[in-house]
């Protein structure tokens, strides 16, 4: 995880143009950035988490269940199903796969409901950079809180990025006018996963 935070670090790095000015990011990505679902971010299943699952034209297969301390779920025609350390993707590839032997061309939607473990990464010019682990709802604000604040050096601006799938996906905040309330759309709802640097 700190390898990918790392390469992760450099394709935002790498990204800016002049100094102390936020990359110029289409609005295309932004608004692909805010639509991208915390199951497609690349979050691995945990114990504890709850787990939306359901089965098209089958009432009796749709249901919320909690991934057991080992790690499975149980589910009525394929009983315990590993479920832990996949990501919802792939998980949802291995119950179809698993269905498929009782119900001909299954259809699986799977969602997390609630999560037990969630984490987001500050890095770049801030007082903390860290892996912090957050429940309920952290905004921009509240990140950058939890990791002191820009430092002395920060050109004012945070760079987002966001997993979706097997792409990443980039949101740019000036800082200036996020902290002095003028421009709290920016204060942005962050997800499992993502990575914040502030340059």
């Amino acid at each position: 995880m700190v390898r990918r935070v790392a390469l992760l670090g450099l394709l935002v790095t790498g990204s800016f143009g002049c100094a102390g000015t936020c990359p110029v990011i289409l609005e295309a990505e932004r608004q692909a950035f805010l639509a991208v679902k915390p199951e497609q971010a690349g979050y691995l299943i945990n114990p504890g988490d709850q787990v939306q699952i359901e089965v098209w034209q089958n009432p009796q297969l749709t249901r919320t269940v909690t991934v057991r301390p080992d790690g499975k779920i149980t589910l009525p025609l394929v009983n315990d199903v590993p479920a832990a350390s996949y990501t919802v993707p792939q998980f949802q590839e291995k119950l179809t796969a698993e269905l498929r032997t009782y119900i001909k061309e299954p259809v699986v939607s799977i969602t997390i409901s609630q999560f037990t473990s969630k984490q987001i990464f500050l890095q770049g010019q801030v007082r903390q950079p860290a892996a912090y682990t957050f429940r309920g709802d952290v905004f921009m604000l509240q990140a950058l809180a939890l990791a002191g604040g820009p430092t002395a050096f920060a050109e004012g601006c945070a760079v987002v990025v966001r997993q979706n799938g097997e792409n990443f996906l980039r949101y740019a905040v000036e800082l200036e006018s996020l902290l002095a309330g003028s421009e709290l759309k920016d204060n942005i709802r962050l997800q499992p996963n993502d990575v914040v640097t502030v340059q």
